[in-house]
């Protein structure tokens, strides 16, 4: 309980430094794409202090490759 209040609370005074500058220069998409990174990257942090088990991308590639990875193995021997 205590680790996520405490990366909740990181991300809080991470954003009142970061927040404000982009407000006074009106740069709204920023600050949608700025609070996007800070939500997948917290939430990334809880789950992996909960030792969470998060899949690589590495492993969506596999799955995706490895019939075509197959099909040409047996083509060219």
């Amino acid at each position: 309980m205590w680790i996520i209040s405490g990366i909740l609370l990181i991300g809080a005074i991470i954003s009142l430094f970061e927040i404000p500058p982009l407000v006074k220069k009106k740069w709204w998409r920023e600050i949608i794409v700025y609070f996007i990174l800070l939500s997948v990257g917290m939430t990334l942090a809880i789950l992996i202090s909960k030792d969470v088990a998060i899949p690589t991308p590495i492993d969506l590639l596999t799955k995706i490759y490895s019939p075509v990875t197959n099909f040409m193995e047996k083509f060219l021997s």
